[in-house]
């Protein structure tokens, strides 16, 4: 299912937007001019991702530290997470689709 979840222009480099859809969380966000999206839930304890950061190609949770790729949803830091799943993100014309 492609949902939309907003202009191009919305989404700020380093930036992250969050979007409900299926009665599920989701990010999307930009890196180095890339867009990517995700699992907008941390897999540690459930916290919005939408309040992370981005870091160095990862998504940052901000409560407790858990970092996940942004290329593949690995976890790279936090025992206690799970990866995550990563969405297909398309622009068509000035709008930003997720996949999900």
């Amino acid at each position: 299912m492609k949902v939309l979840v907003g202009k191009d222009a919305e989404i700020k480099e380093g930036r992250l937007k969050g979007i409900t859809a299926d009665g599920r969380k989701f990010i999307v966000g930009r890196y180095k001019g890339e867009l990517f999206g995700m699992d907008g839930k941390c897999s540690h304890a459930g916290f919005d991702l939408l309040y992370g950061t981005i870091r160095d190609g990862r998504v940052v949770c901000p409560a407790h530290g858990a970092e996940f790729c942004i290329k593949d949803g690995a976890k790279v830091a936090h025992a206690g997470a799970k990866d995550l799943r990563v969405y297909i993100v398309s622009v068509e014309g000035d709008d930003v689709y997720i996949e999900i």
